[in-house]
């Protein structure tokens, strides 16, 4: 929220208008039609690196390429290294801690950590959560853009490439966290 605040405020500066108010708390949808509005004057908004549509950079390509070279590694309950095979939240405690940060081990305890993310504004290297055998967030995934995941697929037993649009996934979905 912080973020599309900034944005505005920037935008508002660009556009050459006198001053900005605040949204009303209600008024989510009239907050975006303003920037709509700003946006088909012709002014410039700036958007972050991390949410360009362009490769990931920094971090978040780090830790992709720390999940790709796992995809094809088995997929095993409670495991959580290149050697034991891995479970999801042990896939993605392995691959940030190879990245330098350290998160708990299971996926409700990492759902936990770091700030909400709003599926439209998800970024590579961001954990995506999904409800599947209980309740909360129990299955979790590496971002790595254009609506696909890194994750343990246990019906195909190995490290994998999940769809975020595909129907088992599309029900489940429980939200997601930038860490980095």
């Amino acid at each position: 929220m912080k973020k599309w605040i900034m944005i505005l405020a920037v935008a508002v500066a660009f556009s050459g208008m006198p001053s900005v108010q605040a949204a009303p708390p209600s008024g989510y949808n009239q907050f975006l039609k303003s920037l709509d509005d700003i946006t088909a004057s012709g002014a410039a908004i700036p958007i972050a690196e991390e949410t360009a549509f362009s490769s990931p950079t920094g971090f978040a390509a780090g830790t992709i390429n720390i999940a790709k070279s796992l995809l094809g590694s088995r997929v095993v309950w409670g495991g959580a290294s290149p050697a034991q095979g891995f479970d999801c939240s042990g896939l993605v405690q392995y691959v940030f801690r190879q990245a330098g940060i350290d998160l708990p081990r299971t996926a409700d305890l990492q759902f936990l950590v770091g700030r909400s993310v709003l599926r439209t504004a998800l970024a590579a290297g961001d954990l995506v959560y999904f409800t599947t055998y209980a309740p909360g967030a129990s299955h979790v995934g590496i971002y790595i853009g254009r609506d696909k995941f890194i994750h343990t697929s246990f019906s195909q037993g190995v490290v994998a490439i999940g769809d975020m649009n595909d129907v088992y996934f599309a029900q489940r979905y429980y939200g997601a966290k930038r860490v980095f």
